[in-house]
């Protein structure tokens, strides 16, 4: 029987709803018997959550009953219920197999650029940073500020970072900071894949279109999973008195046979210096961006650039100070066991909540006797019952919507 070696979940897909669970872990460097220096990213699967599992866990071990894993050289572990323990998993057996094909976690890529930086040293070098950060606030005396902070950079991506720059790649990098941008579950490689290669041409053929891509960021040394970009300091989103020159970099990307996609924002274009005429504006956030020469298509998206930079700014929301209410709301939902799903919902598509806590404790418990399976004619009934917008926010609920 093989050694048993502890291991660290790093990420969970909850699979919620009606999908599969899936555990991102770290084992420690040597588990696999190989000669790789740096801890092991390797998964854990199971096609449901745990019968007797209330919702979301207030930790990442807290479906899981046991604390260790085999050593040796597996990357999939399968789960199945804890047969005298409800709402737990067991590790029932391993295997080697292509994740791509058994769990649906497809490259990134294509590779275009030499270089490779693996996920695991950039967040120990994030890690790092904190913890120094940290140390000088409390050394200080520095109050932390109740805000939510968001690089204009890190905008609409799955997983960003503002991270310090690797050494390997510090001589290609202005700064002493990048831009990581990664996804290691199923369901985002497609975009992650659009997105490197609309920059691989970029770079080849207009590089002064976009920031400069800087390497792509690996698991395990091999599967490709995101990228780093050289990050745009003082750069500021576009609005409406930047359309000439939003004009002229959209149409530049044209000219490349690439589409955006969309759906463009203000924050797509990186302006860059004062409001004088010496601006400089970059494209950003490629990951619906195609290849096509259709005239049509490309023309819509020069025709709908006005209204798109006369919009609200979604950077001064995200950044904005945090809503209390809403604040403590969201923590009493929490307490619930998770977040129900149409509440994700509300707050997705109008950014209200029209569902009092009480509501929500009910909507909880009825999804669980449902076996936590959330279908389409739920979210219709739920959409009637409490309003699928901002316009239709509060509308016969007696709730009071949360902004």
């Amino acid at each position: 029987m093989a050694p048993l070696v502890p291991f660290t979940v790093v990420d969970v897909e909850w699979g919620w709803p009606n999908q599969p669970v899936l555990y991102r872990i770290r084992a420690p460097a040597g588990a696999t018997g190989g000669s790789r220096l740096s801890p092991v990213i390797r998964y854990l699967s199971a096609s449901n959550r745990p019968k007797g599992a209330s919702g979301i866990p207030d930790n990442r071990n807290e479906f899981l009953a046991f604390d260790a894993v085999p050593a040796g050289a597996w990357n999939i572990g399968h789960l199945v219920p804890d047969g005298s323990v409800d709402g737990k998993f067991v590790l029932a057996s391993t295997e080697t197999a292509e994740v791509e094909a058994a769990l649906g976690l497809r490259e990134a890529g294509p590779a275009w650029c030499h270089r490779k930086v693996d996920i695991d040293d950039l967040m120990d070098l994030f890690y790092a940073r904190r913890r120094g950060d940290q140390a000088d606030d409390n050394q200080d005396g520095v109050e932390q500020r109740m805000t939510m902070t968001t690089d204009i950079q890190c905008m609409n991506q799955v997983y960003a970072e503002v991270l310090p720059t690797p050494a390997d790649i510090a001589a290609a990098a202005p700064g002493p900071e990048v831009i990581g941008i990664w996804a290691w579950q199923p369901g985002h490689s497609h975009g992650m894949a659009a997105e490197s290669h609309a920059y691989s041409i970029i770079q080849a053929r207009d590089p002064g279109l976009a920031p400069r891509f800087l390497g792509h960021i690996t698991e395990n040394g091999t599967r490709i999973i995101g990228f780093l970009l050289e990050r745009i300091v003082g750069a500021r989103e576009a609005g409406p008195a930047d359309l000439e020159k939003c004009t002229a970099a959209l149409s530049r990307l044209h000219a490349l046979g690439i589409a955006y996609g969309g759906p463009l924002r203000r924050h797509s274009f990186l302006v860059c210096g004062s409001s004088s005429s010496g601006d400089a504006v970059l494209l950003q956030g490629f990951g619906g961006s195609f290849e096509t020469t259709d005239k049509e298509v490309l023309g819509r998206e020069l025709e709908g650039l006005e209204l798109v930079l006369s919009q609200p700014s979604e950077l001064e929301r995200f950044n904005g100070p945090v809503d209390m209410k809403r604040s403590d709301l969201m923590m009493e939902f929490l307490s619930h066991g998770l977040i129900h799903p149409f509440v994700v919902f509300q707050l997705g598509s109008s950014g209200s909540i029209t569902v009092t806590a009480e509501q929500h404790k009910e909507m909880v418990a009825e999804l669980a006797a449902n076996d936590y399976n959330w279908t389409e004619e739920d979210m219709e009934r739920a959409k009637q019952r409490f309003g699928g917008s901002a316009d239709a926010a509060g509308v016969g609920t007696g709730s009071e919507s949360v902004n």
